[in-house]
């Protein structure tokens, strides 16, 4: 009897201990990566080593991040992007071309208007195209947890490097897309440098492509003992940090989880504790 009503008079403890706090941004710095939160009157990076957090199904504009932080004044519900057209960079007139370029027509000096890369990445044996702007090749590579990757081309502006994705996507007969579930598959394995150079070499006889670069430094020993069972973002997660790769947070909760982080922006979070870096 007693020991129960403890157990209850800890479990309350703790949910008076918890703080909501709007997830903002994920990034990676280097090989660093970044989860920033606003706690209704700053921005705080959390601590990813700590989790045990609880999150929303909804997600709601992430604000301004123009030049200083202004939270959405509408609180508008977001699906695809992260933020309403209102909080948008200038730059970004069409938040449809993040996805998908569109017929910018008087959109100059947008984000659509900078020299972007198309790149080949490698996971393992398996490979996909994508394309990014060319400030941000390597950035982009370590956000979606490649072990290696060659550039193919740079266009001037972003609907010819979509363009040109496509057209080498259908030559080479590489996709531009590799699911979640494959992706976790290959933490289980030795990243094989020899079958990354050997893939590499046979597309490079079929197309011009950039020196290959391998990416060594995530913050993640591999392999791991399973492959991870992937939770959806939504509700509890709680648990030993394993290693971060990409997207992907690892961590130990009755064998080994994996959580999306980058789909973390726009939900609000109720942290137990809360420790900020």
């Amino acid at each position: 009897m007693f020991k129960k009503a403890d157990t209850l008079l800890k479990d309350r403890t703790k949910l008076l201990n918890q703080k909501e706090v709007h997830v903002i941004s994920y990034r990676w710095n280097s090989f660093s990566p970044e989860l920033k939160v606003y706690d209704g009157e700053d921005i705080k990076e959390l601590d990813l080593g700590k989790i045990d957090f609880n999150t929303s199904q909804e997600k709601k504009c992430i604000g301004s991040l123009d030049n200083s932080y202004t939270p959405c004044p509408y609180e508008r519900p977001v699906n695809n992007f992260n933020q309403c057209q209102d909080c948008a960079p200038d730059s970004i007139p069409d938040l449809k071309c993040i996805f998908e370029p569109q017929n910018c027509e008087g959109c100059e000096g947008g984000f659509c208007e900078e020299e972007h890369s198309v790149y080949i990445a490698f996971y393992g044996r398996h490979a996909k195209l994508g394309m990014t702007k060319k400030t941000r090749l390597q950035t982009r590579l370590i956000e979606q947890g490649a072990d290696a990757y060659s550039l193919l081309a740079t266009l001037p502006h972003r609907k010819q490097a979509r363009e040109e994705e496509i057209r080498l996507s259908e030559k080479l007969k590489i996709s531009q897309r590799m699911s979640k579930k494959k992706k976790l598959k290959t933490l289980f394995k030795k990243v094989d440098k020899e079958t990354i150079r050997t893939r590499y070499r046979s597309i490079k006889n079929r197309t011009e492509t950039g020196r290959l670069i391998f990416l060594n430094d995530y913050p993640i020993t591999l392999p791991l003992r399973a492959v991870p069972r992937y939770r959806p973002t939504p509700g509890l997660h709680r648990g030993k940090m394993v290693g971060i790769k990409g997207e992907f947070l690892i961590y130990e909760n009755n064998g080994l989880q994996a959580l999306d982080l980058a789909d973390l922006p726009g939900r609000n979070m109720k942290v137990s504790s809360p420790s900020y870096i």
